[in-house]
């Protein structure tokens, strides 16, 4: 059995520290603000919106949005249930923000096959500035990151062998992407089209391209509303940052775990290259593809302001293969050095 990456306690202590710290930050921001005020521009329209489905029903405002706004709607529902909308919207992130520290740690373990690297990666993640970002107000942005980081495995174990059961399961999880924020969606469905043009099966291309597509044709009714009036059916707040400060808010928000980041995606993309390794895949062409999508006209055409895009970075998983690759390279050079 290789270091770390045997069963045991260690995922429960690493998943378990990443969430404490997740609550506790979470805390603190709330405790930041006055007893009843909601954190963040996003949060208080999120909450607003909630109380219109609330008293028009979810049909009405689907209708008047051509446009599903699953976290919303999801919202409504919590709010509804425990019998207050803004302690829902304060309890929502937090089941957000585990799912995507829980659902990195399983990633980067199957990337890297290795417990420790996974641990540090689910640390990294809360505390990257570009995550608390997305915890305090920018639940839409959570969930659909929470959605897609979850489906990677199934994505990787069912590229080539898709039946019509994961077919079904496919379609109605990428079907959640796509009605929680279309942006993340597009970004995802790119991703994922990179991915397969490596293959070059026709076949599979051509099965993925249309489940990618499915979301889009079962809503077709209102897909054509939603296109016409895109900026504002699909944006719940204005575009309010140019390039330049999209890139100058990423460089902010990740500090100190710039450089390694740039490792992480270099490393990635390499093993994805030479290896054809879709895990290490999938961090290096997301990765670049929201990088990507701030340089080109994407997220102007999808209406998205840049940081928005910049914030999906997985600044953790990057920097903890980062990590783990400096280290063996530099363990290997110290072990040359004494044998020489």
């Amino acid at each position: 059995m290789k270091f770390g990456r045997g069963p045991g306690v260690l995922p429960l202590l690493y998943v378990g520290s990443s969430l404490l710290i997740l609550v506790l930050i979470l805390w603190s921001q709330t405790e930041s603000y006055a007893p009843g005020l909601l954190l963040g521009w996003d949060s208080s329209t999120y909450a607003y919106l909630a109380r219109l489905v609330i008293q028009n029903g979810p049909l009405a405002m689907i209708s008047t949005w051509n446009y599903p706004h699953l976290s919303v709607l999801t919202l409504a529902g919590a709010g509804l249930l425990i019998g207050n909308l803004d302690l829902a919207e304060r309890i929502l992130p937090v089941l957000y923000g585990g799912t995507v520290v829980i659902a990195t740690f399983r990633l980067v373990r199957l990337t890297a096959g290795n417990v420790h690297v996974a641990g540090i990666s689910s640390i990294l993640t809360v505390v990257s500035l570009n995550f608390v970002r997305l915890l305090a107000d920018l639940n839409r942005n959570l969930l659909a990151l929470a959605l897609i980081v979850l489906y990677v495995p199934f994505f990787v174990k069912w590229k080539t062998g898709i039946n019509p059961t994961r077919a079904v399961v496919s379609l109605a999880w990428l079907s959640l992407v796509a009605y929680t924020q279309v942006e993340s969606y597009v970004l995802f469905s790119l991703t994922i089209i990179i991915l397969l043009m490596r293959s070059m099966q026709l076949r599979s291309f051509l099965t993925w391209t249309l489940l990618l597509a499915g979301p889009f044709l079962l809503e077709l009714p209102l897909f054509v509303n939603f296109v016409l009036d895109y900026g504002q059916t699909a944006s719940l707040t204005p575009k309010t940052a140019t390039t330049l400060n999209g890139f100058a808010a990423f460089a902010f928000l990740g500090g100190f775990l710039i450089p390694a980041v740039a490792v992480g995606v270099a490393i990635s993309l390499k093993q994805y290259v030479k290896r054809g390794n879709l895990f290490f895949g999938f961090w290096g062409i997301w990765s670049s593809v929201a990088l990507a999508s701030v340089l080109l006209p994407l997220s102007g055409i999808l209406a998205f302001p840049p940081e928005r895009a910049l914030y999906l970075v997985p600044v953790g998983a990057l920097s903890a293969l980062a990590v783990e690759t400096i280290s063996v390279s530099l363990l290997g050079v110290m072990a040359r050095y004494r044998s020489g």
